[in-house]
């Protein structure tokens, strides 16, 4: 009993010293006002190596140098580490992998949730810009992956056979984030229960940038909030209300519009803070035909009560 607790409290210790010692490295930037981290990398130039065994299935949607590159779509220009340190610095909390238990009830993934995006430049020089889940295929579905926010499982510590240090278990295979459930020591992982499945997924060949191209890998940890928005001016009768939702719809924001009798539009908008405040922007325009006059928004607690966005009489 008191060698069980002097362990604890001996890792608990090193896992304090570790994250109050936090150093990020050039190839990570992180933005702490608006919770985001940028992080450098090239589209995987060894995916499909080992094509005939795999049968094109890719496990993990980046790793570092070093990782399962031929399963992944991207390579990180950073280590497991720095990019652990990064998310813990923008304020999230790591929770715990993919589990099964002993009755074989599959656990599903815990921790703060991120959005991930990729950007790089194609031949003519535009930047392109996609959810992470667009460029991962689902072979049932036959379409892009789901929409999720992935998971902040954080990996975990264990001792370095070759040094003897406390360290992530992520520093040792070099896995970043992952589309299978079966790997536990990635940083973070796809919340879908789906993902026991290796064989699910596979590259979306129609929108991955060629192998060996530069890409910039976004981590949106921004969190949840309501705006309650009040639109005055020439705003009814214009198609305001068909503009909204098909700006929420775009961008996964959450909850309703609506006219109301003096003219006005009232919206209701849940999402993550850096959606909400890309949507404002539009809507502070509004469809060619509007002439917004003023724009009011009160900052509430995200409820989650909404499960779409509704335009209501």
């Amino acid at each position: 009993m008191f060698k069980h607790r002097w362990l604890f409290s001996a890792t608990f210790i090193l896992l304090a010293i570790f994250i109050s010692s936090i150093s990020i490295a050039k190839e990570v930037k992180v933005s702490v006002e608006q919770k985001s981290i940028e992080v450098e990398g090239v589209a995987s130039e060894e995916l499909g190596k080992y094509a005939e065994q795999l049968q094109g299935a890719i496990e993990y949607f980046a790793c570092a140098i070093g990782g399962k590159t031929y399963e992944s779509l991207f390579v990180l220009d950073c280590n497991p580490t720095e990019f652990y340190n990064a998310l813990i610095k923008i304020g999230l909390k790591p929770g715990s992998p993919f589990y099964e238990d002993e009755s074989g009830k599959r656990i599903p993934p815990k921790g703060d949730t991120v959005r991930l995006y990729i950007e790089w430049k194609n031949p003519e020089g535009k930047t392109m810009r996609f959810r992470a889940e667009d460029l991962v295929y689902n072979r049932k579905t036959k379409k892009p992956m789901q929409h999720i926010d992935w998971v902040f499982t954080g990996s975990r510590f264990m001792e370095d056979p070759a040094t003897d240090e406390i360290v992530l278990q992520a520093e040792l295979t070099k896995s970043i984030v992952a589309t299978f459930h079966g790997d536990r020591s990635v940083i973070l992982q796809n919340p879908l229960m789906e993902a026991i499945d290796e064989s699910l997924y596979e590259a979306n060949s129609k929108l991955l940038p060629k192998a060996g191209t530069k890409i910039k890998m976004i981590v949106d940890g921004s969190p949840f909030v309501r705006f309650n928005v009040l639109i005055s001016g020439k705003v009814q009768g214009v198609g305001f209300r068909d503009f909204t939702k098909q700006k929420a719809d775009q961008m996964g924001v959450f909850g309703y519009v609506k006219n109301l009798p003096n003219g006005k539009v009232e919206a209701v908008l849940e999402g993550r803070e850096s959606d909400l405040n890309g949507l404002m922007e539009k809507l502070r325009i509004g469809p060619e035909s509007a002439k917004v006059e003023d724009v009011k928004v009160e900052k509430k607690e995200f409820t989650g009560k909404y499960k779409d966005f509704k335009i209501e009489e």
